[in-house]
């Protein structure tokens, strides 16, 4: 199976973890960094199938950031997903949808990210992108328009917001845990298998070196 890499973008050490919890699986890697600087040091020497930055980066605008690495010719259709902080009346405003398409997003979400569907939306960006051709002006991006309509349904009221995400970080570390758990055993088990493998070779060498009588029985 092909290993596919994410490129990601965030401050926030929490988000990164989260982040890292929804999308990394046996086919996607995650290469998480917590600057626009050390962004583009990844970038000189990589090629990710996919990006992900956060538009409140410390050091340089995650519009900015994006911007820079669309006007790359071998980045140009790498797609990319931009995490930006709700308005103040919730749901993300007009003036970030237009600056994001300027830029050419693929894909605009708000953050705090809480989207148990994100590995699947990124898994199709990264299908749908070409494969190395830079191709024409990228296309306008895909907004959550229900997280826009419904603010509180994809946790942007503040006070309903936090506590969901929080929640779902919650749900998913637990599930991590439990994997990771499985997972020890697993490997336990087939070191266990494998000892006793070695063992059998081991005895049934032994006896194959043992000399043999007139009708093949060990003398």
């Amino acid at each position: 199976m092909e290993r596919r890499s994410l490129l990601v973008a965030e401050p926030n050490d929490l988000q990164r973890q989260l982040i890292d919890m929804m999308v990394s699986v046996d086919d996607i890697e995650v290469v998480s960094v917590g600057s626009g600087q050390d962004a583009l040091a990844y970038l000189r020497e990589n090629t990710p199938n996919a990006m992900l930055f956060a538009a409140g980066l410390p050091d340089i605008d995650g519009f900015d950031l994006c911007q820079k690495v669309k006007a790359v010719s071998r980045l140009t259709q790498v797609p990319v997903v931009l995490v930006a902080d709700p308005g103040d009346a919730g749901g993300l405003g007009e003036a970030t949808r237009n600056r994001a398409r300027a830029v050419g997003v693929e894909l605009l979400l708000q953050r705090p990210l809480g989207d148990k569907n994100l590995r699947e939306r990124i898994a199709r960006l990264m299908q749908q992108a070409p494969p190395t051709d830079p191709g024409p002006t990228p296309a306008l991006p895909a907004v959550d328009t229900a997280a826009a309509a419904t603010p509180m349904a994809v946790g942007f009221s503040m006070a309903v917001g936090t506590g969901q995400a929080a929640s779902e970080l919650g749900s998913l570390r637990a599930e991590a845990a439990q994997l990771r758990t499985e997972n020890a055993a697993l490997k336990a088990r087939v070191a266990k298998y494998k000892a006793l493998a070695q063992n059998l070779q081991q005895q049934l060498d032994e006896e194959r070196k043992k000399p043999r009588g007139l009708f093949g029985r060990c003398g």
